[in-house]
C-alpha cells in the first residue's frame, strides 16, 4: 500500500474507531436478558455491572467484545503502516468512545477491557503490569490500584524501551481512563463522594427509587 494512503485514511479509521467503541455490548446482551444496565446496579454500562447482574459468563461475553473494540482499530492501523503512536490513537478513539459513548448519549463504561485490547495489539507483554494491578485492586477492593497500574503504564513502557511516541500515547491513554474513572455516574447526586468512593475503593453509589445508595464493583 503506498505511503500516502493511510495518511489520507487515518482520519477515517479514527471515526470508524470511535463508532465502533461507542457499541455498548453489555448493554445490548443486558438486554436479552430484560435488563437495562443504566438503571441497574452501579448503572454504568459495562461487563462488571453486567456480570454482577447476571453471570459471570454474560461479563466475560462482553469484556472480550470490549476488548476486540480496541484491539482490531489498533491492528488495521499496523497493517496500514502507522507507526505506534498513530496506530494507538486509533485505539485510543476507540477507548473514548465506549467511555462517552454517542449511542448512549454520554458516559457508558470505563474502558479498561478496551484499552487492554489496545494493549494486546500495540505491547502485548505491558499487560502483565497492568493485569497484575488489576488483580490487586480486584482482591482487595482498592481503586487506587488501578490508578497505580494505569498512571505508572507510561514510566514502565519507557523502562522496557518502547518508543517515545508508544510512551507518550499510554500517559493520554492514562489520562483518558482516569479522567472516566472520577467521573461518576451520569446525573450522580453524590459527585464529591462517588469520586472518592471510585478512586479509593473502586466502588460507584447508585442512586436508586428510595432515595438510598448502593455499591457495586466497577464495570470496565
Amino acid at each position: 500500500m503506498p505511503e500516502s494512503i493511510p495518511l489520507v485514511y487515518w482520519p477515517v479509521l479514527l471515526v470508524v474507531a470511535y463508532i465502533l467503541g461507542a457499541i455498548p455490548f453489555a448493554q445490548v446482551l443486558a438486554r436479552f436478558r430484560g435488563i437495562d444496565l443504566r438503571e441497574a446496579g452501579t448503572r454504568n454500562v459495562g461487563a462488571g455491572n453486567l456480570r454482577s447482574q447476571t453471570s459471570w459468563r454474560w461479563g466475560l461475553v462482553a469484556g472480550l467484545l470490549d476488548a476486540a473494540k480496541g484491539f482490531f482499530p489498533v491492528l488495521v492501523a499496523q497493517r496500514m503502516g502507522l507507526g505506534p503512536g498513530s496506530a494507538g490513537l486509533a485505539g485510543m478513539a476507540a477507548v473514548v468512545g465506549h467511555n462517552w459513548s454517542i449511542f448512549m448519549r454520554g458516559r457508558a463504561g470505563r474502558g479498561m477491557a478496551t484499552s487492554a485490547g489496545v494493549l494486546l495489539a500495540l505491547h502485548p507483554v505491558l499487560l502483565v503490569w497492568t493485569g497484575g494491578w488489576s488483580l490487586v485492586g480486584f482482591r482487595y477492593g482498592g481503586g487506587v490500584a488501578g490508578f497505580l497500574g494505569w498512571g505508572l503504564l507510561p514510566i514502565v513502557a519507557a523502562a522496557i524501551g518502547a518508543p517515545g511516541t508508544e510512551s507518550l500515547f499510554f500517559l493520554a491513554l492514562a489520562v483518558v481512563l482516569m479522567a472516566r474513572r472520577v467521573q461518576g455516574n451520569k446525573d450522580d447526586r453524590h459527585r464529591l463522594r462517588t469520586t472518592l468512593d471510585r478512586v479509593v475503593f473502586d466502588t460507584d453509589r447508585a442512586v436508586e427509587p428510595l432515595g438510598k445508595s448502593s455499591k457495586q464493583p466497577l464495570a470496565p
